[in-house]
């Protein structure tokens, strides 16, 4: 009876950590269509600029990796809600010039076009 008992604990548990989405959220939009890939995978919450043209916010640890064909952008979090970006692999940044500013919005535009909003 005790077994049962911890059992139900157990279940619960995860069932609360599971309805709160402790530990964290993961969502992947994958689309696959004449020779051409896009995938937009994100962990927390990602919030977009009003003007639709960068990001405003991601959760704290948080981040978002999108690919479309040939190009990569990867943004992430730390725990003070700071901001760090990739492209294509190259270096990580906190500041953006003119062009990765350009590539970032093309980027947003595209994830919401498919379906990703202020999740």
């Amino acid at each position: 009876m005790k077994k049962l008992g911890y059992v139900l604990v157990v279940i619960g548990l995860i069932a609360l950590l599971d309805a709160c989405h402790i530990g964290g959220r993961h969502t992947v939009i994958v689309e696959n269509g004449n020779g051409k890939e896009r995938r937009i995978e994100y962990w927390g919450h990602v919030y977009f600029t009003a003007d639709s043209s960068g990001i405003s916010r991601i959760s704290p640890n948080g981040k978002v990796k999108y690919k479309n064909n040939d190009f990569e952008m990867n943004a992430e979090s730390d725990y003070n809600g700071r901001i760090t970006y990739q492209f294509n692999d190259g270096e990580k940044k906190k500041e953006l010039d003119s062009d990765e500013k350009i590539s970032l919005a093309r980027a947003v535009r595209d994830m919401m076009k498919v379906g990703h909003s202020a999740n």
